[in-house]
């Protein structure tokens, strides 16, 4: 019985772990396919955003997803906060980690809109536990990005940097065209946070390419690469993209962007009458709560062009909003009193300017040292090579002397051999039967036995004939290929000196044939009739 108990338990498990899995799946798609057109949303129940209440996880669900699309159409968009800490709260009790991640992210949101820091920093630690326990990279990612857009309200630029770099390394292996659209667009925002402009610009380019005009991603990227052009100084590039995010631009902060960069932009190309009207804009979307270095920047521009119209007014004006930003910066960065904080921004911004000054002197330091260097390992290099070029050649001078007196030396007894090869022959020939005894004694002093003349070994006749005579044998069977074996053989035994009656002697045959045979040679190398064949190959096997 008990184990029928456990068999049904193990069953119950398994398809409830399934149910939840098709679960999760299912909602990641209706994400998914918010991110691709929120507009195109359409709920299971009407009016789903404008709830009094939510008692189940279904109407939770429908909440999240309604709230999301609207979020994702118009950024400024919250839903209700106390509704949405009931979704939380059901989707907590029923283990939807996916969804409690999503409504978590978008609680941050609330509270950071509210400026309650406190609490948005909860709800992102919350999220990162869940992500954890799940052991979700691609969450972890978005929420340690997200502390790291945390200090740059807090100008804690280290930070930054600090938590950015956290987050890229959950995705260190996962390939870019893996990742969703959304964490791609986070990928490349973080490369610009941390300077990498030329190459998140690429990332941007590639995936607007992948995305279109329904998309929610769609006007952030075209904003994000007209601010990577703006940092690469392609200032056309950066006007044309901006210009496109602003056609669907919602947020005042991103149309204050968008414009101030504008103004920039047609001021350094020299357009200033439409330096000036984004100039206005700009000014009509400037947050006096909010401060940011685009802002000081904005207002230093501004004087500028004030000063360049001779408008001392509005110069004054300009600088007292800077100043103004200056000093909410100050005061933001910690609680001490105006001097030290004065004096703690002076220290921090000479330390900017000494290490900016450093870093180019490590930089020509370092080019100068790699230069050096290189050109070291080149003359090293060059003086080896000729060290080994010389050596080389010493011992091929050598290597040749020795082969010469070698080679001489070889040639004697070679030619010594052919000496006596004739006589033997000859006396076979002529005097077969009178010098028998002869015979026999130079048999018996291995003098017929080990010559290769008369013992028919011609492999090694013809080795001796290409030391002897510069490689005969072998440039004749290169070029006259198509001579056969008796020819070849008449024709290295002429180049050595043998006679007509010689040959005929070694091969046992008639003078006849032998003339037959060299009749032959002349015809297949196409020399005269009559002509001298050893002499007619010197000339054409270029042995002269």
């Amino acid at each position: 019985m008990s184990r029928y108990i456990a068999l049904f338990l193990t069953i119950s498990v398994c398809v409830s772990c399934k149910l939840k899995s098709t679960e999760d799946s299912l909602f990641d798609k209706h994400v998914m396919q918010l991110e691709n057109n929120p507009k195109l949303y359409q709920p299971d129940k009407p009016d789903t955003i404008h709830l009094s209440e939510i008692t189940n996880t279904e109407e939770a669900t429908n909440f999240l997803l309604a709230s999301l699309a609207q979020n994702y159409i118009n950024e400024s968009y919250y839903p209700q906060k106390t509704l949405l800490l009931k979704s939380i709260s059901l989707f907590a009790k029923n283990n939807k980690a996916q969804e409690q991640l999503e409504s978590l992210y978008l609680l941050a949101g609330i509270y950071k809109k509210d400026k309650n820091l406190y609490n948005e920093v909860k709800a992102i630690e919350d999220a990162i536990t869940i992500a954890n326990q799940e052991n979700d990279e691609i969450w972890l990612f978005y929420l340690y990005s997200y502390i790291g857009e945390m200090y740059i309200r807090e100008y804690n630029i280290l930070k930054v940097i600090k938590y950015q770099t956290i987050a890229n390394q959950y995705i260190k292996d996962v390939e870019f065209k893996d990742m969703s659209i959304s964490t791609q667009m986070q990928v490349a925002k973080s490369l610009l946070y941390i300077g990498q402009y030329e190459k998140a610009y690429k990332l941007l380019q590639t995936l607007g390419h992948s995305i279109n005009k329904g998309n929610t991603h769609y006007n952030e990227n075209k904003r994000l690469q007209g601010i990577a052009l703006f940092k690469l100084k392609a200032w056309k590039l950066s006007i044309e993209k901006l210009q496109e995010a602003l056609v669907q631009e919602h947020l005042s902060e991103n149309k204050f962007i968008c414009h101030s960069i504008l103004t920039y932009s047609y001021y350094l190309i020299g357009d200033l009458y439409r330096a000036r009207l984004h100039k206005k804009r700009a000014m009509e979307y400037s947050s006096k709560n909010e401060t940011s270095y685009t802002e000081i920047e904005f207002y230093k521009l501004c004087a500028k062009f004030a000063k360049e119209n001779n408008e001392p007014k509005e110069v004054t004006e300009c600088l007292t909003n800077a100043i103004e930003q200056y000093e909410c910066i100050l005061n933001t960065l910690n609680e001490q009193s105006l001097d030290q904080t004065i004096q703690s921004y002076s220290h921090i911004h000479e330390k900017r300017i000494y290490d900016q000054k450093i870093t180019t002197y490590k930089y020509c330091v370092t080019g100068l040292l790699f230069i050096l260097g290189i050109s070291a390992v080149i003359y090293i290099n060059r003086k080896k090579k000729r060290a080994y070029k010389l050596l080389a050649l010493q011992q091929q001078i050598q290597g040749l002397e020795n082969l010469e007196s070698i080679k001489d030396e070889a040639k004697s007894f070679i030619l010594r051999d052919f000496e006596i090869a004739k006589q033997i022959a000859m006396l076979r020939y002529v005097q077969k039967e009178q010098s028998t005894k002869f015979l026999k004694d130079l048999d018996k002093y291995s003098l017929i036995k080990n010559n290769d003349l008369l013992t028919t070994q011609w492999d090694k006749f013809y080795d001796h004939i290409n030391i002897s005579f510069n490689n005969f044998y072998s440039l004749l069977v290169e070029k006259y290929s198509y001579l056969n074996e008796k020819e070849l053989q008449l024709c290295c035994m002429l180049i050595a000196g043998f006679k007509t009656e010689e040959i005929a002697a070694i091969w046992m045959q008639s003078v006849f044939s032998v003339h037959k045979h060299k009749t032959n040679i002349r015809k297949k190398i196409q020399a005269p009739e009559g002509a001298n064949i050893i002499n007619f190959l010197f000339n054409n096997l270029d042995l002269q």
